[in-house]
């Protein structure tokens, strides 16, 4: 009977061990979060012992919940124009490395680009973006700020699913925890994919038996490009156009409309000529200040399913077509 009653206090009371109301020890909410996730990544495949083994000595990093409230990307106080003189940088500039990498990689990114039907100019171009060509990967360990961002409420399913498939990472042999680094928010390598990008589209390129993201441009690029492709990547088609207003007027941004629509608007080209063609498209705003507006196209809401920021977009847009 007293076993008995012991177990019911176990199951009843989350924080504590409970015996006959006496109390034996103490477990944090972290402790029990963490006992009641290692449950579920080995119901889903993952052996208990490897788990507990990656998980000791992982703490909390209260700075990265910090981070994930204070993301750039939604900012609405940023100046756009500074922020992306900033962002493109002094000579040789990201614009500039990027040509000098177009060159230097030409061969493979053709192989790629004919094998996955996705341009070169994008491959190169969010790598810019990404990581500045490979030179700013992240310093955070991928598993302590998964941990971190999994165990806090906000987004906690989504980032649980992205801690197991980082713990299946290092489980399948692509990498160790050791030099498993990545982003604060658990971005991993040259191509800054999430753990569970990763499980899906990365590409053992070379047949060497690692999708290595970290260090091996050919599995770098063909990653990226599989994303891509598996996004319904456009061969040949635009992201998108930036322009600007030229008076205040508002209207939606829902409805498809032809470049003398616009016109009328007060929409230009940011060189202050009109717009023309024989299109039609929606339009995207970018939130910061003195900020361009995005004339979607064609490979607009593929890139959304790689990064869902105007931003992002505009980015990839003044890059990539700096590179054609």
């Amino acid at each position: 009977m007293k076993k008995l009653i012991c177990i019911f206090f176990i199951l009843t009371i989350p924080t504590y061990k409970v015996c006959l109301g006496k109390k034996v020890k103490k477990l944090s909410s972290f402790e029990v979060w963490k006992k009641s996730f290692i449950v579920r990544a080995v119901k889903r495949g993952l052996p208990r012992k490897f788990l507990l083994k990656q998980f000791k000595g992982v703490s909390l990093d209260k700075s990265i919940i910090d981070k994930d409230r204070n993301q750039v990307t939604a900012s609405t106080t940023i100046n756009y124009k500074k922020w992306m003189k900033k962002w493109v940088g002094s000579k040789p500039n990201r614009i500039d490395k990027g040509k000098i990498h177009l060159k230097n990689h030409r061969k493979l990114l053709e192989e790629i680009e004919k094998k996955y039907g996705v341009d070169k100019e994008i491959i190169v171009s969010l790598w810019g973006v990404e990581t500045l060509y490979g030179k700013i990967t992240g310093k955070y360990k991928v598993i302590r700020a998964l941990t971190t961002l999994a165990f806090d409420k906000r987004r906690r399913a989504f980032f649980e699913n992205e801690l197991y498939s980082a713990f299946k990472i290092i489980h399948d042999g692509h990498i160790n925890n050791k030099n498993f680094l990545g982003s604060w928010a658990g971005a991993m390598g040259q191509c800054q994919f999430m753990p569970s990008s990763f499980l899906k589209y990365a590409q053992d390129y070379d047949g060497d038996g690692k999708k290595d993201i970290w260090n091996n441009k050919a599995d770098i690029f063909a990653s990226i490009a599989n994303f891509l492709k598996k996004a319904n990547w456009k061969q040949s088609k635009a992201i998108g156009l930036l322009v600007k207003g030229v008076r205040r007027k508002r209207f939606s941004s829902d409805s498809m409309r032809s470049p003398a629509e616009y016109n009328k608007l007060g929409l230009r080209n940011l060189d202050g000529t009109h717009l023309d063609g024989n299109w039609k498209r929606k339009i995207a705003i970018i939130k910061h200040k003195n900020s361009p507006m995005i004339l979607r196209g064609s490979n607009y809401e593929t890139l959304m399913k790689w990064n869902k920021s105007s931003l992002f977009a505009a980015l990839n847009i003044v890059l990539m077509e700096a590179l054609k």
